[in-house]
């Protein structure tokens, strides 16, 4: 299957709402910037807007990117969620880093059991 305006408008209705690495997987073997453009299209340069970012999704391992969530229709697009600023990234982090409440060694450990 080729992309075309059509075929994603087909595949949202069925589906509902996508990010657009799911909407690529629909075509295999086409690569991902030319379904993109069909999006971009969709969205921009068609005289009626036929697709909208609903929302937006966290995807990536480690780092994590937001990623838009399409759907059909003309409604404005929602906004883009705000970066964590360095701070908030270094809390998140210390945090993961803290031992469970309670086991501070492994002898602390041992005398609960």
């Amino acid at each position: 299957m080729k992309p075309s305006f059509a075929a994603i408008r087909d595949i949202l209705e069925q589906c509902g709402p996508l990010t657009m690495r799911e909407i690529c997987e629909f075509f295999p073997g086409v690569d991902y910037h030319r379904v993109s453009s069909f999006i971009t299209a969709m969205r921009i340069t068609v005289v009626t807007k036929q697709v909208y970012i609903k929302g937006w999704t966290m995807e990536g391992l480690g780092r994590r990117y937001p990623r838009p969530i399409y759907d059909l229709g003309n409604r404005p697009d929602a906004r883009k969620p705000k970066p964590i600023s360095n701070s908030e990234r270094g809390r998140q982090y210390r945090q993961s880093r803290k031992l469970p409440q309670g086991v501070s060694s492994v002898f602390t450990w041992a005398s609960q059991l």
